[in-house]
């Protein structure tokens, strides 16, 4: 039987044969070769082995050893790696944090300086001449430095944003191009980082940062994390900057809009009246100006003219603004008891009389009391009005004793009382002390001018009162309000509008069947006015044909009048007598 031996093992039974046949001669010969064996004696074939196999075990625990090494360098590179990213996407969460361009800038720069282990970082932006100026500058403990610690190196900072490619430095004092600088010798740098903020191959800005200490090799990782960091800095300050905008281009738009319904409302409106006609327009200057006084002011004008608004606009423009407003209206309650309400009584003056209870005048004192329809007060009252008027002083039903009243008095009537004090009805020195002030509110019909601002403000009013968004009237429809009489005035104006809308359903246009007031021709209303002449009648006939005509031309007075087959000069001269505005 042949038994095949591995050569290691061929050898050492080589090996053993030798030593038995012959083994003074080989001892012999190892000693005369190798004089300084252990102990004087040469090795044997087993310590032989023995030290090679150690030697092999030496080289097999080098090689893993090495390998070793080897991964525990790739593993610190990919810890390295991660704990890169791992910022990065922290910085790019805090990036998309906020659209506050300062406090973006601050969060940038911050988080270049973390990126890049570095002490200071500073972040410019180009102005509209491409110029690079300072927008913020911090430190590593997110402190922010003043203007006078603006100190960097600029020919770092113009080389990338000329060039548009970014530098990164691990030791400024190795570099050729860098190392003389005076900026770089005088802030001792050894660290620096600068990349370009590009957005649509333009540069918007630069991020530059430094370190007067070497903070390690920049490797390519640290390169490929800054220029991504960078690439999203730049499309952040573009989306604050867009944010910007637009929440100022809002601001500006809410500006003009407050500043527009300002004018308008100067122009239109006072203290909630509507109206731009000349007699309205007149009517708000005279308010502006007796407001500030007690002066006793009388309202005249048609029912539904709106004369309430005019004393409440009165009252709240005035130094009274902050006490009571009584309103009472004289025709809506019996003599006695109006007394009562006005002036108070004493407890068992009358019958139901409980207790005693102060008048309106009293209630009202610091304030102004409005006496609507005063021309229905009858003349007993008249008497107490006047005392009262001229001595500030009342005295409660039932009661001897006078009281002092600090009030304010507005009055107010649809009545002509220059006739009823010829027939008796009205007292004259009650009229004189209460006409101080004079204001007499034209009929609707008489300022046509003011319809569509009163109708706009009325379906704007009915419109958000009962949710139905933004409601339209048919053009064709809207000549119909200026064709119509408003016997009713603005009160049955606003009337109309409220009942259209409460009929138009989901529509949000009304049409002519929403109106059923209006004829169908749309035409002159031939409403008489039965205080008025025959003339006074058709001269309000005549006033609304010429308007009408001047609306269906658009102003022109050449085609108003030849559609009236009159001359251009005969409509001017009933332009300028009824003080048409067109």
């Amino acid at each position: 039987m042949i038994i095949e031996l591995c050569p290691l093992q061929s050898v050492y039974a080589w090996f053993g044969r030798k030593a038995a046949t012959s083994e003074y001669s080989v001892q012999q010969n190892f000693e005369g070769k190798y004089p300084n064996m252990e102990n004087g004696r040469n090795k044997n074939p087993d310590d032989f082995f023995s030290e090679a196999e150690e030697n092999l075990d030496r080289i097999k625990k080098s090689e893993t050893a090495q390998a070793e090494a080897r991964d525990a360098e790739e593993l610190e590179k990919s810890r390295y790696r991660i704990n890169k990213l791992e910022i990065l996407i922290d910085v790019t969460r805090a990036l998309n944090s906020t659209l506050n361009l300062n406090e973006l800038l601050a969060k940038i720069i911050d988080s270049i300086i973390k990126l890049a282990d570095t002490d200071r970082g500073f972040l410019m932006l180009a102005n509209n001449n491409g110029k690079m100026t300072f927008r913020i500058a911090r430190d590593k403990n997110e402190r922010t430095l003043e203007e006078r610690d603006f100190e960097v190196s600029y020919s770092i900072i113009n080389e990338v944003a000329q060039k548009g490619t970014p530098l990164f430095i691990s030791d400024l004092m190795e570099n050729e191009q860098f190392r003389n600088k005076e900026s770089v010798i005088d802030l001792q740098l050894r660290t620096a980082i600068c990349v370009p903020l590009e957005l649509d191959k333009k540069i918007i800005g630069v991020i530059y940062t430094d370190a007067s200490r070497l903070s390690g090799d920049i490797t390519e990782d640290d390169i490929s994390i800054v220029s991504a960091f960078s690439s999203q800095a730049a499309i952040a300050i573009e989306n604050a900057r867009l944010h910007g905008a637009l929440i100022l281009s809002k601001e500006n738009l809410a500006r003009e809009n407050r500043k527009l319904k300002q004018e308008l409302s100067d122009k239109y409106e006072f203290s909630g009246i509507i109206g731009k006609s000349k007699s309205m327009l007149d009517i708000f200057n005279i308010i502006s100006k007796i407001a500030l006084f007690d002066t006793t002011v009388l309202i005249t004008g048609a029912t539904g003219t709106g004369k309430e608004l005019i004393a409440k606009a009165i009252h709240y423009n005035s130094p009274r603004k902050d006490k009571k407003l009584i309103i009472i209206n004289c025709s809506a309650m019996p003599r006695e008891l109006l007394e009562s309400e006005l002036f108070g009584h004493k407890k068992g003056s009358f019958t139901g009389a409980s207790s005693d209870k102060p008048g309106l005048f009293e209630t009202a004192s610091g304030g102004t009391i409005f006496l609507d329809e005063i021309g229905d007060m009858p003349q007993a009252l008249q008497v107490k009005l006047l005392r009262t008027l001229q001595e500030g002083e009342i005295r409660r039903v039932g009661e001897n004793l006078t009281r002092k009243v600090d009030v304010r008095v507005i009055a107010a009537t649809n009545k002509d009382l220059g006739t009823d004090i010829n027939e008796g009805k009205f007292r004259s020195d009650l009229f004189y002390r209460l006409n101080v002030v004079p204001i007499t509110i034209p009929l609707l019909r008489d300022r046509r001018e003011d319809i569509f601002p009163l109708v706009a403000h009325f379906l704007e009013k009915y419109s958000k009162k009962m949710k139905k968004g933004k409601i339209t009237i048919l053009p064709e429809v809207t000549k119909d309000f200026l064709s119509y009489e408003w016997p009713g005035n603005v009160r049955e104006l606003e009337n109309t509008i409220e009942r259209a809308l409460a009929l138009s359903g989901d529509s949000h246009v009304l049409t002519k069947e929403h109106f059923p007031q209006f004829t169908d021709k749309g035409g002159i209303n031939t409403v008489v006015k039965e205080k008025d002449s025959l003339k006074q009648n058709l001269k309000s006939v005549e006033k609304q044909i010429i308007t009408e005509a001047l609306s269906k031309t658009g102003g022109k007075v050449t085609k108003a009048a030849k559609l009236l087959k009159v001359s251009r000069q005969h409509i001017h001269n009933k332009i300028n007598e009824y003080n048409i505005n067109y």
